[in-house]
């Protein structure tokens, strides 16, 4: 330590305000339950705790309320008194700039610290995983999604080939009646299919892993062309 220099604890101000709740809190007692006690609405007994002398009534009231709130918390009325008649004039005299905050800050009822947060941690990742793992048993679960551009259903042709091309869920096997045909990693497919004369019943059904499926059916079509000139000539006649 340097020569002709000493250590000295300088003294924080304790706020009346700040005592009074303190004291009430020692008691364990409620705003609620002082007020009945006291007959002092909740509102001055706030204002009390929080030195918001602007929202306290004229000072004859005041005064009898810091009496019976003194007198209930088992503290010493008058010197409770006299330190709000001097810390009030020092507000005044300051312009409200004190040391003593006008308006009450709200507490904060949980904070989080190191100790809380392994425990979240672990807790987010534990509810993630049965999330993932729900999803992927629905999904395994669930019949495949099949969707089918190609061909439209109920229509004739006149050309012998056709393309039937779609998409199912990835990783599914999709089969036209009943022959498989490949499928691309993102679930696309697409196949040529020759067409018999006359009426063409197509079953184009996908299969997943845990054997769901699901299947659509098409109806088309096929007229060549000579057979189609041979229709309008017995319907012209």
């Amino acid at each position: 330590m340097t020569a002709g220099f000493s250590l000295r604890k300088i003294k924080t101000p304790t706020c009346l305000g700040q005592r009074l709740k303190k004291a009430r809190k020692r008691l364990g007692l409620d705003l609620l339950e002082v007020e009945l006690s006291t007959k002092i609405r909740t509102k001055y007994l706030e204002a009390l705790e929080a030195d918001d002398y602007n929202s306290l009534p004229a000072d004859a009231y005041t005064k009898g309320f810091i009496s019976r709130y003194a007198r209930l918390l088992k503290m010493d009325e008058d010197k409770v008194l006299d330190d709000f008649l001097q810390q009030r004039s020092l507000i005044i005299s300051s312009k409200n700039d004190y040391l003593c905050p006008s308006k009450s800050f709200r507490e904060i009822g949980f904070i989080v610290t190191p100790k809380l947060f392994m425990p979240i941690i672990i807790t987010l990742f534990v509810a993630s995983l049965f999330a993932y793992l729900a999803f992927q048993i629905n999904g395994f679960a669930a019949a495949p999604e099949l969707a089918v551009s190609n061909p439209v259903n109920n229509s004739v042709l006149d050309q012998e080939k056709i393309e039937i091309n779609g998409t199912t869920s990835q990783q599914a096997e999709v089969s036209v009646n009943q022959q498989k045909i490949q499928v691309s990693f993102d679930g696309t497919f697409a196949t040529d299919y020759k067409l018999l004369p006359g009426i063409n019943v197509i079953q184009i059904t996908s299969r997943n892993k845990a054997n769901k499926e699901k299947s659509l059916t098409y109806t088309v079509e096929y007229k060549s062309e000579s057979a189609q000139a041979n229709s309008d000539v017995v319907t012209a006649q």
